[in-house]
């Protein structure tokens, strides 16, 4: 127990620098209002697990501490230091952001019928992953060098061919083959195209993903995956309703985080693989 409350107490002590000290650098807080701001904050990220008065006084602790250390560096004017003023500025504007996303998660109200979709959606995935697929692709780094690819296949060209110029090297030489696997080994994207294809079917369009422009082909029907006969039956939407809903919450901040990301056309980001 006491190891718990150690670990809790150097948590807390995180977030009383985003959380209350970063409020407002400019105005002076009692140590009771410091720590009613940081209750408050873990109140609403953990509502389940309200804090204990054990666990209030860790924090009361912990801020006292800290004041006497800040006091201590006032002394040697570490708090007019630039780079200290833009820590500053820069712990005050994540305060303000997670505020600010914390208000629009709290307005989110996904619907059930919503909430099924994506369950829906994971479930695909689960039976997908007991089939393995015979792909290969050819990987480029324009839209319009695929398209061309596309065409060039559709004239009579052989894959193998064409894929003797594609970026992913390590298949070039297997003409594009990337052997049998899982759908979940894929990018999303790849997988999703994949998944659709019929036998010896190309994608119709270029496929985009963060590494460039896919051309896929399903070289032949899928088979089961060696796994696929221990594989449990999915629970039941109900369930697993809660972490549907934290899912659902993770991707709605996700695309009003991506909503103020600079227009571009390429944004890496790390395989599956």
């Amino acid at each position: 127990m006491k190891k718990s409350s150690a670990l809790v107490a150097a948590m807390m002590v995180g977030a009383i620098g985003l959380s209350a000290c970063a409020k407002n650098v400019d105005k002076q807080y009692t140590t009771a209002q410091l720590v009613d701001a940081v209750v408050s904050d873990m109140n609403k990220q953990n509502p389940n697990q309200p804090v204990s008065a054990e666990q209030r006084a860790k924090i009361e602790e912990a801020i006292t501490v800290q004041q006497a250390v800040v006091e201590a560096a006032k002394k040697d004017g570490l708090d007019k230091q630039e780079h200290t003023q833009m820590l500053l500025a820069l712990q005050k504007d994540q305060v303000i952001m997670s505020e600010y996303m914390r208000l629009k998660l709290d307005a989110y109200k996904p619907t059930d019928d919503e909430l099924k979709a994506i369950y829906d959606k994971e479930v695909a995935k689960m039976k997908g992953s007991g089939k393995e697929y015979h792909l290969r692709h050819i990987l480029v780094d324009s839209e319009v060098q695929a398209k061309d690819i596309i065409a060039k296949l559709k004239a009579g060209a052989k894959f193998a061919d064409l894929a003797k110029g594609t970026k992913d090297t390590a298949s070039a030489a297997q003409g594009g083959d990337l052997g049998w696997n899982t759908l979940d080994k894929w990018v999303p994207e790849f997988a999703e195209a994949a998944g659709q294809l019929t036998p010896n079917a190309i994608t119709e369009t270029p496929v985009k993903s963060q590494f460039g422009y896919h051309v896929i082909q399903l070289v032949e029907a899928p088979r089961e995956a060696k796994a696929a006969a221990n594989m449990p039956p999915p629970p039941a939407f109900e369930q697993v309703k809660p972490q549907i809903l934290e899912m659902a919450k993770q991707d709605y901040m996700k695309k009003i985080q991506d909503g103020f990301l600079p227009k571009k056309d390429a944004a890496p980001a790390a395989d599956k693989k």
